[in-house]
């Protein structure tokens, strides 16, 4: 195997299932297990990072493709917690899946943020009335900028909560929060994501492969954004669909250098691979 796909762990990991992708990286002291004991699964993606001093009890945890879990994380819970691709988590976050979580591909949510699926203290003997545990499914390419505090709501793919926002009620796809509660500022701010066609896009994405061969000269040729998939591909080089989001793999020195150094910002998955993870659906 090259040396850029070796995987480096230094933490543990004590499940009954362990799958790992190439290239993974998990720093010292951190701990993976579950709640009460061995967890029955871990799955770490191609490329991912937990940073040094993150403890993740769950019974249940996945991490997938170039997804980043910064130094000091704390996952815990009774049911499973899962993230998918191209996600990045600053420093310090707290995900609770007490109520079971669901993080899809492209989310990023920073330092010290808060995801809470359950509420419960109060002694129920005595008639307290806030016991709840819930699931919670964050839609793709959510952004929570930091300091944010989630409750167990619905979270709107391309939605975004911008520094120190705490939200109690669902967030609508591409719409903008913030503030103690939080509100919806999309009409003073406008979206996260505006409308662009696939050239643009493409457009948008050859500029950034530019940038990166003028500081690595010796990858130009190796990657290339398109509209679509040739019907002969060109053996060694990583093609980028800006239409579907996805790349021809090969992890090649390249492809790896690329979206190691441009994850988060560029987001892409492989062609022809199946989800991450299905969200769970939930009744009523």
């Amino acid at each position: 195997m090259s040396k850029h796909l070796d995987n480096r762990i230094e933490g543990k990991i004590d499940a009954k299932e362990i799958i790992l992708g190439k290239g993974v990286v998990v720093e010292k002291d951190v701990i993976i297990r579950g709640k009460h004991g061995v967890a029955e699964k871990v799955r770490l993606g191609d490329f991912s990072f937990i940073g040094r001093g993150s403890v993740i009890l769950t019974p249940h945890f996945e991490l997938g493709d170039y997804s980043k879990l910064n130094a000091g994380a704390f996952v815990h819970g009774e049911m499973p917690a899962r993230i998918g691709r191209n996600c990045w988590f600053g420093g310090n976050v707290i995900l609770d899946s007490m109520g079971g979580l669901d993080i899809d591909d492209n989310v990023g949510i920073g330092a010290h943020s808060q995801i809470w699926t359950h509420m419960q203290f109060g002694d129920l003997v005595e008639g307290c009335r806030f016991y709840s545990n819930r699931y919670m499914y964050i839609g793709k390419d959510t952004w929570l900028v930091g300091h944010c505090i989630l409750s167990p709501v619905e979270v709107g793919e391309k939605s975004m909560a911008l520094v120190g926002s705490v939200i109690t009620k669902n967030m609508l796809p591409n719409h903008i929060y913030a503030g103690v509660p939080a509100q919806d500022v999309t009409e003073k701010m406008g979206n996260q994501f505006e409308e662009r066609t696939p050239e643009k896009k493409k457009e948008a994405l050859e500029q950034i492969l530019e940038e990166f061969f003028l500081k690595n000269p010796q990858y130009r040729g190796c990657l290339r954004a398109c509209l679509s998939y040739p019907e002969k591909m060109e053996s060694g080089v990583t093609y980028f669909n800006v239409c579907d989001r996805s790349y021809s793999q090969n992890y090649s020195e390249a492809e790896v250098s690329f979206l190691k150094s441009k994850v988060p910002l560029v987001k892409f998955t492989p062609k022809d691979s199946p989800a991450w993870l299905t969200p769970k659906k939930v009744k009523g």
